[in-house]
């Protein structure tokens, strides 16, 4: 009787099952192994700079990236890897780094909408908010129903302002819009119920947090906004 051998799983199909699978620290030590056994491979250090991404240490990341674009500079995923560095970058505060490179890779792809995104993102948090607003119209111009950028628009013209009537005009078009496209979206649910409170009408802005919390009951900034209206409905009582 013939002896049946058992076959051995290649390597690289391995790691990415696991990663498929979400297994990431996983995925992680299997590619350690697996590259100071054969050497480094591009393919293999994308997808350490993705794990790294996945587990929150982007710091490391955005090492692994700069060093597979040194080490490979033909890697085929070499717009895709910029576009993970960016995202790391903002996550780790190097929000100035960040805009520096999504500058530059504009320049070889001016109407990216994932690197604009990105740009929106880093001016956003960096404290730029015109400049923000302005980058998420110049998506909308190239993308109409970008959701994320119709919802940001209406959002950073609301909050922690009083805002100009024109101001108050945009921010309702575009968040019906973005409600249109997706009406069950906490974040947009959250949003107009800024607008509404915004608006005076605090009885229907309390019901959009409280439906943007049934979705989303572990955001806390929506618990913060709802927390804000009751203070004001109380304060005016």
């Amino acid at each position: 009787m013939e002896k049946k051998t058992s076959r051995k799983i290649p390597a690289k199909r391995r790691i990415f099952t696991e990663i498929l699978k979400e297994n990431y620290t996983i995925a992680l030590t299997l590619i350690d192994r697996e590259m100071s056994e054969t050497g480094k491979d591009p393919e293999l250090l994308y997808n350490f700079a993705i794990c790294c991404s996945r587990t929150g240490n982007h710091k490391k990341c955005v090492s692994i990236i700069e060093e597979l674009l040194e080490e490979f500079p033909k890697f085929s995923e070499r717009d895709n890897a910029f576009r993970m560095m960016i995202y790391s970058l903002i996550r780790t505060g190097d929000y100035k780094t960040a805009l520096a490179k999504t500058d530059e890779r504009l320049k070889l792809s001016l109407d990216d909408i994932i690197l604009l995104s990105l740009k929106a993102s880093a001016l956003e948090k960096s404290g730029d908010t015109k400049a923000a607003i302005e980058t998420h119209l110049r998506i909308l111009r190239l993308r109409p129903e970008q959701k994320n950028s119709l919802n940001s628009v209406a959002y950073l013209l609301l909050e922690g302002k009083e805002p100009k009537p024109e101001e108050l005009k945009l921010a309702m078009e575009n968040i019906k819009r973005a409600l249109q496209l997706d009406p069950e979206n906490p974040a947009y649910l959250d949003s107009f119920g800024v607008l509404l409170s915004k608006l005076g009408k605090m009885e229907e802005a309390r019901k959009a947090f409280e439906k943007a919390i049934t979705k989303a009951p572990n955001e806390d900034i929506i618990l913060e906004h709802l927390k804000k209206l009751t203070q004001t409905n109380r304060q005016a009582t």
